[in-house]
């Protein structure tokens, strides 16, 4: 039986911790764990919770799970489930984490069988929700909390419902509370929502002069990003027959999840930290039911299929900002100049590696626009600047053979540093495609 997951995260300050305890304390029978991140090294939070009778706690001080910290992560996640076997986990992270990409380590990992990923938690102060992070916290959350309401004005208790009713999608359920109080109910997952959605499509007229239809596909469906782009196009150009007078959607690519914005006719497309599930809303003028009908084969014909999702690990593919691709195997990286070993420039590894700028010269390309780096599991980082990549190293081979499975090969990618001056992309194992954007 797979072992619940659950991420209870939010900004510094928000209460996770009372929330957690509070949480805990409700289920005395159950035999639960808890992975807590502290950015500090004190290791203030797990500290916490050790009067906590049965319950098993994995502390990762001085680092940021989600980014900086993600082997700690994953080497506590696979403790916890190998030899304490909780009913239940709880991840509590730094309060500077993204909770998009704790869903996504979860998703790739090894034990990504073991476990049932359950509901976001984001807890907010209400009178502190200015500022992108928190919006991007937000944005994550299947279950928006607004804690400390006792210390609110009314007008700060109106101003975040406000917020929150502006996130698109937005969480399925929205709670106020105080002292971090919560019903255990904020541990399930409603009906037809996260893993329960299944393909659904809904439609109807849309004021007048207008039809609309909303379309909706669990988390486990990849798109293809390229021919997400191509459906775009045709239906900007009105050639479902009929002119596309709104579409807006989040949805989950194999180059990561976008939210997708159409209005006059422009494109607007920009990263989400939305997991739950991808969908799209399409406003078509007219009342006009099989255009809306193409655009939805369209739409379904962008669905990566299993085949599709099936990776060459032996090569990695380099994508220029034009779409064409070259791809390089141990030979070719080896031919490449300036190889080195790569102790040389991380003590703690041992390798052949190339050069990340001796690739970008193969292929005629300055070090400049977007990177996105994509995993054989599916995971793909978030862009970063090309530049970032500067001293960045493609790690193929251990000895004469290649870079084994157990140490992120055939193919990884490393920057040095304490983390690397590109977050996410400072250490990718099993690195199969390397995306340049202009």
């Amino acid at each position: 039986m797979s072992v619940p997951v659950h991420i209870l995260s939010g900004f510094l300050g928000s209460g996770k911790t009372t929330a957690l305890l509070d949480l805990l304390q409700q289920r005395p029978n159950e035999r639960a764990a808890v992975i807590v991140n502290d950015f500090g090294e004190a290791s203030l939070d797990a500290s916490r919770f050790s009067d906590e009778a049965g319950v098993q706690i994995a502390d990762i001080p001085g680092s940021c799970v989600c980014c900086t910290a993600p082997e700690g992560f994953g080497g506590a996640l696979t403790k916890l489930l190998e030899e304490v076997k909780p009913d239940r986990i709880f991840v509590e992270p730094t309060g500077l984490a993204r909770p998009a990409d704790l869903v996504d380590t979860l998703r790739r990992g090894p034990w990504r069988d073991q476990i049932a990923i359950g509901p976001v938690l984001v807890l907010v102060d209400p009178r502190a929700v200015a500022g992108p992070f928190v919006r991007e916290q937000a944005e994550a959350a299947d279950v928006l909390v607004a804690n400390r309401i006792d210390l609110c004005s009314e007008e700060e208790l109106q101003g975040f419902r406000a917020w929150g009713d502006a996130l698109w999608p937005g969480p399925f359920r929205r709670i106020e509370t105080s002292f971090g109080k919560l019903d255990p109910t904020v541990l399930d997952w409603g009906d037809g929502e996260g893993p329960r959605r299944r393909f659904s499509a809904v439609g109807g007229a849309h004021e007048t002069g207008h039809i609309a239809r909303s379309w909706s596909w669990p988390p486990s469906v990849t798109f293809s990003r390229e021919r997400l782009a191509d459906a775009l196009a045709r239906m900007v150009t009105g050639r479902t027959g009929a002119k596309l007078a709104r579409l807006k959607g989040v949805l989950r690519t194999e180059e990561g999840s976008f939210r997708v914005e159409v209005a006059g006719g422009v494109v607007d497309e920009n990263p989400s930290a939305f997991r739950r599930d991808s969908r799209v809303d399409v406003i078509l003028e007219g009342d006009d039911s099989a255009a809306l009908e193409t655009a939805a084969a369209w739409l379904e014909a962008a669905i990566l299929t299993d085949a599709e999702l099936q990776v060459d690990g032996s090569q990695v593919e380099f994508v220029r900002p034009d779409g064409t691709r070259a791809t390089f195997d141990r030979a070719s990286l080896s031919a490449l100049p300036g190889g080195l070993d790569v102790s040389t420039v991380i003590p703690t590894r041992s390798g052949q590696a190339s050069r990340l700028k001796a690739v970008f010269e193969a292929l005629e390309l300055p070090m400049q626009g977007e990177v996105v780096v994509v995993a054989s599991d599916g995971y793909a980082t978030p862009a970063v600047p090309a530049d970032a990549l500067d001293e960045g190293v493609l790690l193929h081979s251990l000895g004469d053979a290649p870079l084994p499975d157990g140490k992120g090969g055939p193919f990884r990618l490393l920057i040095p540093g304490d983390a690397g001056p590109a977050g996410a992309c400072s250490n990718v194992k099993g690195v199969v495609r390397v995306i340049v954007r202009a």
